[in-house]
């Protein structure tokens, strides 16, 4: 029978490409895109703990969010770190002590706040099979390789291409002995990466629905359409 679910969302980037605004913190709809994902995975009955990794000038106001929603027994603020894998680290170190080995830790960018409750029960599924899994559409475009003279060299076969995507679903002992034995994190962009250094494989599943990362200004519109 499967066990319970520790939740990681990263919150902690700086929005450079939105002019230094915080994404989640973005109100479409009379609710926040923290507000949205923090109330899909409050609604999974096997949670245990969301933690959430945010810049330490923004912990007030997530509390905030939290609040409003009542989920303060539920979620916890931590201070994010310097890089992504820093603050998953960061929540994982808080919320492992609440986890057994066969537990599974799910990890989701707030910066992807269009995620399906469908295709979030369908990673996780995998991941009690599997141990771990996640989302992954794949690469449509022709992938050229370029050299550093911005001169193209070569094609990639895209048949088997995969852009990652969040949620990642790890078991919590797979993702506490992939810490144990790796030194350096820090070029880590996520943590399915980390799996591969210690040899595990990951269960792709492609998504049914729009998943898109929140990244520019154009990325903000089309969220606001598609929410609104």
């Amino acid at each position: 029978m499967p066990g319970k679910i520790g939740v990681i969302i990263p919150a902690a980037g700086a929005g450079s490409r939105l002019g230094g605004v915080s994404k989640p913190l973005i109100e479409i709809g009379g609710q926040t895109l923290i507000g949205r994902l923090l109330e899909m995975f409050a609604g999974l009955n096997q949670v245990k703990r969301i933690c959430v990794a945010v810049p330490q000038s923004n912990v007030i106001p997530f509390r905030k969010i939290v609040g409003s929603l009542q989920l303060q027994k539920l979620v916890e603020i931590v201070e994010g770190g310097t890089r992504r894998a820093f603050s998953v680290k960061n929540c994982f170190d808080f919320i492992s002590g609440e986890l057994k080995g066969e537990d599974l830790v799910c990890i989701h960018d707030a910066a992807r706040p269009l995620l399906s409750k469908s295709d979030l029960e369908r990673v996780i599924d995998a991941g009690w099979k599997d141990n771990v899994a996640f989302l992954a559409a794949k690469v449509k475009d022709t992938l050229k390789v370029v050299d550093e003279e911005n001169q193209c060299v070569s094609t990639i076969d895209r048949s088997k291409v995969f852009a990652a995507q969040t949620p990642q679903v790890i078991k919590a002992e797979l993702l506490a002995r992939a810490y144990k034995t790796t030194k350096d994190i820090s070029g880590l962009t996520d943590e399915i990466m980390l799996m591969e250094k210690i040899g595990i494989k990951a269960r792709v599943i492609e998504p049914n629905h729009l998943n898109l990362k929140l990244t520019t200004l154009e990325d903000l519109e089309l969220i606001r359409k598609l929410i609104s």
